[in-house]
């Protein structure tokens, strides 16, 4: 039997749509009830992803680690992500993020930025 691994984004996408204003306690909220129901992976940042927090994307109410952090100390079961755009967030927010409990990352790119994200990639490949 295939084994399906359940990642839930809307913590990170989802504050599009707040103008990424979810403050960090509600934040811990949702992730203790996504681990509860058994949701493998939770995606938490900025919703540009780390380091996503500007003026070109939108200041958030808070810093990726304080919502990392929140999520870090109510997720029990579930892989705790993040996302992070080369040229945005940098291999230091990766380090940075991964001190803080995140022990997956996707990297998001376009294929005429794949020359920068390998650097990325290799940087979360052999952690901090």
């Amino acid at each position: 039997m295939t084994r399906i691994c359940l990642q839930d984004v809307t913590l990170r996408d989802g504050m599009h749509a707040l103008r990424h204003r979810l403050a960090p306690e509600r934040l811990a909220e949702i992730v203790a009830a996504l681990d509860a129901a058994g949701v493998d992976a939770i995606e938490v940042a900025h919703g540009d992803g780390l380091a996503g927090s500007s003026l070109n994307y939108g200041f958030g109410s808070h810093a990726d680690p304080a919502w990392i952090e929140a999520a870090a100390a109510a997720c029990r079961r579930a892989r705790l992500t993040t996302l992070l755009l080369p040229g945005i967030g940098t291999i230091a927010d990766l380090r940075a993020a991964a001190a803080l409990g995140v022990r997956s990352v996707r990297i998001a790119t376009h294929c005429t930025e794949a020359d920068i994200s390998r650097q990325h990639i290799e940087a979360a490949r052999h952690g901090p």
